[in-house]
């Protein structure tokens, strides 16, 4: 049976690969059946096993993961062809915050858990989720239909008019069987076009406020989030600085929900405080602290300027929360005595969320 909260994305050890051989069993000598893309992702994974001819690298034999696409065809992809993300605890790797790129192996090819990341950061990823959470809406069932989005739904705001609430919606669909699942079906056609009657349409809206009971469609957005804005700042912005800090990473999966994950805001700092583009603070001359401070100005900056421009004052509190952490110095993301802090009136735990 599949275990329906871990995943896989086709991401091949090869950066240059644009796709990735499918097979219909655990080794290079079982045929292919297609080439999935790269970047394919919430692959559910359905079984693992060793490498049945031994193939080794370094000397530790590889595993394949057995997938189940979107279009519900099955497939043994080799690790090193993926990453997976979320509760592997069933295939031996246990909880993997974020999608791990290079899976380890044993001599014998039973699976080792990744190696895990520094600076805690399952509980990052955790607490941003928390605090962007409380900024974007009120749970996993927010719902809004008075702006440019057309519908805004769930924990992160996933809109219509930017597909991603579409890809919730495709999601939910291929892990619930349930009434509200099919009922939800039924709209497909219209969430694809984008059609703006949903805007309005009462059914459709109860129906999505009911799935965000089911944990289907909280795993779901979850996995969105993960994929396509976590991961995307991970690759975008960690890696290439090797950034650390708690506070730096949440902010700027922060910024990327808020702004989409390509904003500029990482770069006009580097240009600002004179050092090369994804240089590595502490070896370009100048701190991690002080790349983010100047990250959380500009932002702020920014918050004010757009305030200002539609009579909104309400959009300055976001950008004054992420520098009054960076003024008060909380760059390992502790909050208050009790591990919390204050995001617009709603208190969150960031210690041990």
């Amino acid at each position: 049976m599949a275990n329906e909260t871990c995943f896989a994305i086709i991401r091949p050890a090869d950066t240059t690969a644009i796709s990735f051989n499918v097979r219909n069993g655990p080794g290079t000598g079982y045929a292919v059946l297609f080439s999935a893309p790269v970047n394919q992702t919430v692959l559910t994974i359905l079984e693992v096993k060793k490498d049945e001819g031994g193939t080794a690298t370094n000397g530790k034999v590889h595993q394949w993961f057995k997938l189940r696409f979107p279009d519900n065809r099955t497939g043994w992809v080799r690790d090193d062809g993926v990453a997976i993300y979320g509760d592997c605890a069933a295939y031996g790797y246990g909880l993997v915050a974020f999608s791990a790129f290079a899976l380890t192996r044993s001599e014998s090819g039973e699976p080792d858990k990744p190696t895990p990341p520094p600076n805690d950061l399952q509980r990052i990823q955790k607490a941003a989720y928390a605090i962007t959470g409380a900024f974007e809406g009120s749970g996993y069932a927010a719902f809004n239909n008075y702006d440019a989005g057309i519908v805004s739904y769930g924990l992160f705001q996933f809109t219509l008019a930017s597909s991603s609430l579409e890809t919730v919606l495709h999601r939910y669909w291929a892990l619930s069987n349930g009434r509200v699942a099919d009922s939800l079906k039924a709209y497909e056609q219209a969430v694809v076009r984008k059609d703006q009657a949903l805007r309005n349409d009462e059914r459709f809206k109860n129906l999505l406020i009911k799935a965000a009971e089911e944990k289907e469609m909280r795993e779901a957005q979850n996995a969105v989030a993960t994929e396509k804005y976590w991961d995307a700042v991970y690759v975008g912005y960690v890696q290439p600085r090797e950034l650390k800090l708690p506070l730096t990473l949440a902010l700027l999966f922060d910024m990327g929900i808020n702004f989409g994950p390509n904003h500029s805001f990482v770069r006009l700092a580097e240009q600002q405080l004179g050092v090369p583009s994804r240089s590595k603070p502490g070896q370009n001359g100048i701190t991690e602290e002080q790349l983010t401070k100047r990250v959380a100005e500009l932002r702020r900056d920014s918050h004010y300027k757009q305030a200002a421009a539609q009579n909104l004052p309400g959009l300055r509190v976001r950008g004054d929360f992420w520098l009054s952490l960076c003024t008060r110095g909380d760059w390992n993301l502790q909050g208050d005595n009790n591990g919390n802090v204050n995001v617009n009136g709603r208190i969150v735990q960031v210690r041990n969320p």
